[in-house]
């Protein structure tokens, strides 16, 4: 069997190792501790570790039983990590001021500069974070890629390089079209395919799948199921963006409208609404200070609408045809039970 809360466990107790000073020693000048002492504080602190735990299940469909787990820890971990800039540099794109319940990295930084005015903080809050950011993605690399094998590095390093790329396409259509008004179900979709379908669930797998030399077969059944589960994650995430706990999920509700996301939910709302709906939401998707009480609109349309029927209707769809793709011969019934887990929890979550 195999225990996910022990991977996870495992990729936690790789990053606390890494930021240890000793470890650190030689790679961040002695002037530099208020950098690491933030990086530390978002990475340890919070997140789901998805990517990292399907990194290690990709890894033991290929190789069910390696000799060493170390480096499968490591690359894990480095996943973890390069996520952990990701974010940071997207909370300063999406002006967020609170992740995982906390405040975001560049308003940490923001708060560490003495004697500003608040425009000269936030500057420096905004340059400092992707500062912070590109730091993390070199502490990434380090991570990840320190312990594998010059054979192990051929086959994972073309992965990551295309897994850098997808989501940085993905962040650009997700920037380029938000506040556009647009009701391109096509658009939408794209979006969540490179920013989430390959991103969270099939590139992390098809890393460690690369990782522990995996046969074609195996690659196959792990994107037919990482593609549906990585969907299904997301509109998820857009259904709690929006109807979640704030004090569950860490982000205010008002997040996605104010930055007008171009989501699934919005364009099937605007679709399907009625003249005076369609309105009310042009006036509200993407309004800079929208209020909770405006939001409280905006979801009684999409209630109305049937977009939250149609939302939870597609992610059950999803979830089925990757539960199907776990029935392959291919892998080992072990990773397929951890698998089929994961799925689960991706669908049915509050955070």
């Amino acid at each position: 069997m195999v225990d996910l809360d022990e991977i996870r466990a495992e990729v936690d107790s790789a990053l606390a190792g890494f930021f240890d000073r000793t470890t650190l020693a030689g790679g961040v000048e002695p002037h530099s501790d208020d950098m690491i002492e933030v990086i530390e504080g978002f990475v340890l602190t919070g997140g789901k570790r998805i990517r990292p735990v399907l990194c290690v299940l990709g890894w033991l469909a290929a190789d069910p039983r390696p000799r060493c787990r170390a480096p499968l820890i490591g690359l894990a971990a480095g996943l973890e990590m390069f996520h952990a800039a990701i974010l940071i540099h997207d909370d300063v794109v999406d002006r967020s001021a609170t992740r995982r319940g906390r405040p975001t990295v560049h308003r940490v930084m923001a708060g560490l500069r003495p004697g500003g005015s608040p425009q000269d903080d936030e500057w420096f809050g905004n340059c400092a974070a992707i500062v912070l950011g590109d730091l993390a993605l070199a502490w990434a690399d380090k991570l990840a890629c320190q312990q594998l094998s010059a054979e192990q590095l051929g086959r994972v390093l073309p992965q990551i390089a295309q897994m850098r790329h997808e989501v940085t396409v993905g962040q650009f259509l997700d920037l380029h079209s938000a506040g556009a008004g647009s009701s391109d179900a096509d658009l939408a979709e794209m979006i969540i395919r490179y920013k989430t379908a390959y991103y969270t669930v099939y590139r992390p797998l098809s890393i460690g799948a690369a990782a522990g030399d995996a046969s074609r077969e195996v690659t196959r059944a792990l994107h037919h199921y990482g593609m549906p589960v990585g969907k299904a994650f997301q509109l998820r995430d857009d259904l709690l963006g929006l109807f979640g706990d704030p004090q569950v999920t860490g982000k205010p509700i008002t997040d996605d409208a104010r930055a007008g996301k171009h989501t699934a939910l919005i364009t099937h709302a605007r679709t399907a609404a009625s003249p005076s709906q369609a309105v009310k939401l042009a006036q509200l998707w993407g309004k800079p200070d929208i209020t909770e009480s405006e939001v409280d609109v905006v979801r009684d349309i999409l209630s109305a609408t049937g977009t939250v029927r149609t939302a939870e209707h597609l992610i059950a769809e999803h979830h089925r045809a990757a539960l199907a793709a776990l029935d392959s011969p291919h892998l080992p019934t072990e990773v397929a039970d951890a698998l089929r887990t994961v799925a689960d929890r991706a669908v049915e979550r509050d955070r």
